[in-house]
C-alpha cells in the first residue's frame, strides 16, 4: 500500500518540527548546564549531584517544547519587516513572557497532579529571595536573545544563509 500525499507532508512536517525540537533542546540543555557548572563552581560540589544534570535535561527539553509551542502559533512574529533589533527583541520578550507562563502552569499541573495544595508551590516560591527569582528570569531572556537573533538572521538570509556566513570560506577579495 502506497502512503498518501497527506501522509508523507505529515511525515515530512514532524521530521522538521522533531529536527528543530532537538536544536533547541541542545542549545538550552547547554545553556542550563553551563549555568549548573557555574553554580557548582562557587558552591563546590555540596548539594549538587548527577541528577541535576537530569533534571537539567528535563526542564531543557520541557522549555524547548514550550518554544517550539510559540513558533508554531508564531507568537512575537508582528514586528517582522521592520529593523532585525526590534524584531528580536519583541519576539524574545514574547517568548520569555510564554516560557514564565507555561512554568507557572506546568507547577500548577503538578502539583494538583501530586495532590498537594497550591499553596505549596506559591510558599516555595516565595522562600526564594526575590534577586534568585528575577536573576533566573532574567537568565532565561538572557538566553532566548542570542538564539532568536539567529533564528531571525537566518529568516533573513535564507535557507542555509546562516551556515554559510559562518562555515562557508570567504571568497578570494583581489
Amino acid at each position: 500500500m502506497k502512503p498518501s500525499l497527506q501522509t508523507n507532508r505529515h511525515l515530512i512536517r514532524m521530521r522538521h518540527e522533531l529536527r528543530e525540537l532537538l536544536g533547541i533542546f541542545v542549545y538550552v540543555y547547554i545553556c542550563i548546564g553551563a549555568l549548573l557548572l557555574y553554580r557548582i563552581s562557587i558552591a563546590g560540589t555540596a548539594g549538587v549531584e548527577l541528577a541535576h544534570y537530569g533534571y537539567a535535561g528535563l526542564k531543557a527539553l520541557v522549555l524547548a517544547k514550550f518554544i517550539l509551542l510559540g513558533h508554531i502559533f508564531h507568537l512575537g512574529e508582528r514586528l517582522r519587516g521592520r529593523p532585525l533589533i526590534w524584531s528580536v527583541l519583541y519576539q524574545a520578550c514574547a517568548l520569555w513572557a510564554l516560557l514564565i507562563a507555561l512554568s507557572m502552569l506546568e507547577v500548577t499541573v503538578k502539583t494538583l497532579f501530586h495532590g498537594e495544595s497550591l499553596a505549596l508551590p506559591l510558599r516555595e516560591a516565595l522562600g526564594q529571595s526575590l534577586h534568585r527569582i528575577l536573576a533566573e528570569s532574567l537568565l532565561i531572556f538572557l538566553i532566548l536573545l542570542p538564539y532568536v537573533a539567529f533564528r531571525q538572521l537566518g529568516k533573513v538570509l535564507g535557507a542555509g544563509g546562516v551556515r554559510r556566513l559562518f562555515f562557508a570560506v570567504p571568497e578570494a577579495r583581489p
